[in-house]
């Protein structure tokens, strides 16, 4: 399986996992998006699991701004995408991740309103 292929369901696994806890059975989305980065950081490599964390973050979204899981698993895979372009850019600045979930959250919301 290629590297590329993993970051994109390592993404698109954090967003859905972070979402099902967050609006599915309604837990915390901070504590939603902690349990997914802390069972990602055991159960994957350090670099998946950096994938998987700030795809959580995309995850946290209300049901009112991603209102179902076809917009999560957008959300998730523009996250793998966005993650793989800007992984070398940007080391060591603090919002990267946070910023890449945004960015994926809202490039998914234009595409809905479009279509």
């Amino acid at each position: 399986m290629s590297k590329d292929f993993k970051v994109l369901i390592a993404a698109l696994v954090g967003t859905v996992a972070t979402y099902f806890l967050n609006v599915t059975l309604n837990i915390n989305p901070m504590a939603a998006s902690g349990l997914v980065g802390l069972v990602s950081f055991f159960l994957l490599p350090k670099d998946l699991a950096l994938v998987t964390y700030t795809a959580s973050f995309a995850g946290m979204s209300s049901s009112a701004i991603l209102t179902n899981y076809l917009m999560a698993i957008l959300a998730g895979l523009l996250v793998g995408i966005i993650f793989m372009l800007v992984q070398a850019v940007f080391n060591g600045y603090g919002g990267k991740l946070g910023t890449i979930a945004a960015l994926s959250v809202l490039i998914t919301l234009g595409i809905f309103k479009l279509f």
